[in-house]
């Protein structure tokens, strides 16, 4: 996958890192009967998914960091939801997050090797949501990522993809912010984003799927609307 892609994976993994003591106060202040719709950091996106996908017969969390959206459908009546991530941290986390909210059966969370959506069979699922994988990684790594989300997604399944808002990428040394290829944006040397209009990604992903919509979300303390949030239907 090359250094690009490793980089990342140890950046990753460092954010979704809970220690021992920190989980020991979350169990003692949440709320196992409603605080699971607190674990998305959107109101929005997580309605969104829930709209979309909670009806569907199998659902995949494509690089599911700490397990929100997993779980949210399945509190929300999706009977089989699998979680993967390539993050070690974030499969330990959705683990605890999924025992903390009593959930018994119908899920799965697995860390994966960066070939499982490779070598996954063809056809399995009829719902799959993946947020803030697609445009955070190398662009060769993105594509393989879309084309066997395509393959595995039975035709006709929903496909939801969350991410960034497009942004005009400038370099600053201060901030150790640096831009290569014009929209790559690396953050102390770390790929951060992988910044493309709406009308970029959207003829990317036509090559595999009809794009219905795409609607606008923000994150916990954002004003503005600007994430992306595509609503589509594979071939």
């Amino acid at each position: 996958m090359g250094d690009k892609y490793n980089d990342a994976l140890k950046f990753w993994n460092s954010a979704f890192e809970m220690d021992d003591n920190a989980k020991e106060q979350y169990k003692r202040e949440v709320d196992p009967e409603k605080d699971w719709k607190e674990l998305a950091s959107s109101e929005k996106l997580r309605d969104v998914i829930i709209e979309q996908l909670s009806n569907k017969a199998k659902v995949l969390d494509y690089g599911c960091g700490e397990g929100w959206a997993g779980i949210s459908l399945r509190k929300s009546g999706c009977k089989d939801v699998t979680c993967v991530d390539v993050v070690e941290n974030a499969i330990k986390l959705t683990e605890f997050f999924e025992e903390i909210f009593d959930i018994r059966e119908g899920f799965k969370a697995e860390c994966v090797s960066s070939d499982w959506i490779k070598e996954t069979a063809v056809d399995v699922y009829d719902g799959v949501f993946c947020s803030n994988v697609i445009d955070v990684l190398p662009e060769d790594v993105a594509s393989v990522i879309i084309e066997n989300i395509s393959r595995i997604a039975v035709k006709g399944a929903k496909i939801v993809i969350a991410m960034n808002y497009y942004a005009e990428l400038k370099s600053n040394s201060e901030k150790n912010m640096e831009v290569k290829n014009g929209n790559e944006l690396y953050v102390n040397g770390i790929l951060r984003l992988v910044s493309r209009t709406d009308d970029e990604w959207k003829s990317i992903f036509e090559k595999y799927f009809d794009v219905e919509k795409i609607e606008y979300f923000a994150w916990s303390g954002e004003t503005e609307e600007k994430r992306r949030i595509f609503i589509m239907k594979n071939r």
